[in-house]
């Protein structure tokens, strides 16, 4: 068995932190030999507070890139062509030309961002003060392989965006998802937490029957249906909570760590 859990909304209370109970639960898990995996739209950097209460991997960019948290190297990566990018980003800025853009580069330590999209953000949504982000032309923002590109309009919402996106000519060459924030996320085709999922698997000997999920938005939806057993936490998205198999109590009251606690319980029994 192993477990992968979203961060923000699902493992981590509303201040973006691992309670007691939370990191007790992990640490009991993982000396049980149970993996603990985080799988989350956030970068390396954005894990920097939470690692000392964290196993050894970790999906960051919505299960883009698998990090070995303990030697700080790169397992995987699965990006997105720059010219996919580029063709993305050009389409649905003839639709919406007020939208504007960002980049997750090089496995998530350059964050190239368009002039514009700054002011459409706050600390929260990627880690990091809008007023430190780069100003760059759209060309330097698509013209490379990317994690993630993300995208935002001052005046629609995510869903409306995302709608528009989805009748793009190259949307059948992306994946649009949100994590709750306010912008649409893309990856290449195919690229979502189940599928970085797959691949650590496999490199670990399990399968997705051996995978316990947890999360709460609209990112976690393909997890969520791959695990063998899956919970979305009870303030969930409706998405995540039809896809789940079960659900949790919500994250304000340690919802995975209850459903952990339990499994781990249950699995005594059974060696027993």
């Amino acid at each position: 068995m192993f477990i992968a859990t979203d961060l923000d909304g699902t493992l981590l209370t509303p201040s973006g932190t691992i309670s007691a109970r939370s990191a007790a639960a992990i640490a009991a898990a993982e000396e049980a030999g149970v993996p603990v995996v985080p799988v989350t739209a956030r970068q390396l950097y954005g894990l920097d507070e939470l690692r000392d209460r964290l196993g050894r991997w970790a999906l960051c960019s919505n299960g883009a890139v698998c990090w070995d948290l303990h030697a700080e190297t790169v397992l995987f990566h699965l990006e997105t062509s720059a010219e996919v990018a580029s063709a993305f980003a050009r389409e649905l800025l003839d639709v919406e030309p007020r939208t504007r853009f960002a980049s997750i580069q090089r496995d998530g330590a350059y964050f190239a961002s368009q002039a514009g999209y700054a002011d459409l953000c706050v600390f929260t949504d990627h880690h990091r003060d809008p007023a430190d982000m780069p100003r760059l032309g759209l060309d330097e923002v698509v013209g490379a392989p990317t994690l993630k590109l993300v995208a935002r309009h001052p005046g629609l919402s995510v869903h409306e965006l995302a709608a528009v996106a989805r009748r793009l000519p190259s949307a059948g060459r992306v994946h649009i998802t949100s994590s709750g924030a306010g912008m649409l996320e893309i990856s290449a085709a195919g690229v979502t937490k189940s599928a970085g999922l797959q691949i650590l698997a496999d490199r670990l000997g399990m399968t997705s029957a051996d995978a316990v999920a947890f999360g709460d938005g609209d990112n976690d939806v393909e997890m969520l249906r791959w695990a063998g057993r899956s919970w979305a936490v009870a303030n969930a998205v409706p998405a995540a909570r039809e896809a789940a198999g079960s659900i949790a109590r919500p994250n304000t009251e340690d919802g995975v760590a209850q459903v952990i606690e339990q499994l781990l319980a249950e699995r005594d029994e059974t060696v027993a």
